[in-house]
């Protein structure tokens, strides 16, 4: 939300007015320097501030959320984005190019999820089992993994759990490719709405040859 451009454009106008204000100050009171310059200085920055929150204000009705709906959005984010970097961490400490491929389709997954809901908080809400869940206990079953794996000496009994675990990854990932359609389910019934219009109007145009 908070872009380059949304920021520049504050800036923009801030200084704006500021300067103007100043200039103003400076033409119609008899405060000194120093003071006038601190007015103009002051209304500037409270022109900032106002302008910070009506683009906040509009972005939030723009997405249909609410400020506390999107401070608990952001909130989980911030936590998700700490987990996909542990996860991340992960894909190196494999050795095996079994587990190397699983890892990288688990981090990208993840990654392409977090991404969706980061730039359309609104999709959170289709996303909640990832967040709540599946990310989570993705990121603890690939780091036990990676360590038991990097262990020297493995005895039978180590093989079996990571072969076990290897399982569960597969399962696991399973479940973010669920989560991943969750998410992007509006888009695909969108996409179906727009494909059943398009077909209808080329068979109407052939009807009427």
């Amino acid at each position: 939300m908070n872009t380059f451009l949304q920021f520049l454009l504050r800036t923009v106008i801030s200084f704006s007015v500021g300067t103007s204000s100043f200039i103003a100050y400076l033409l119609l009171f008899d405060m000194g320097f120093p003071l006038t310059l601190l007015s103009g200085v002051g209304t500037g920055v409270l022109f900032f501030m106002i302008v910070k929150a009506l683009q906040k204000k509009w972005w939030l009705n723009k997405n249909g959320l609410s400020g506390q709906e999107f401070r608990y959005i952001n909130s989980n984010l911030k936590e998700a984005k700490e987990k996909v970097k542990r996860l991340q961490r992960q894909q190196l400490r494999v050795r095996s190019l079994g587990a190397f491929k699983q890892i990288l389709e688990i981090n990208r997954l993840s990654r392409r999820i977090y991404q969706l809901v980061r730039k359309e908080p609104k999709r959170f809400f289709s996303a909640e089992s990832f967040f709540f869940y599946h990310l989570d206990s993705v990121v603890e079953i690939t780091e036990k993994y990676t360590f038991l794996a990097s262990q020297p000496g493995k005895n039978k009994e180590t093989f079996l759990s990571l072969q076990q675990t290897r399982t569960t990854l597969d399962d696991l990932t399973g479940s973010l490719e669920n989560d991943l359609q969750k998410v992007l389910a509006d888009d695909m019934d969108h996409l179906q709405f727009e494909l059943n219009f398009a077909n209808q109007h080329l068979t109407h145009k052939k009807d009427l040859k």
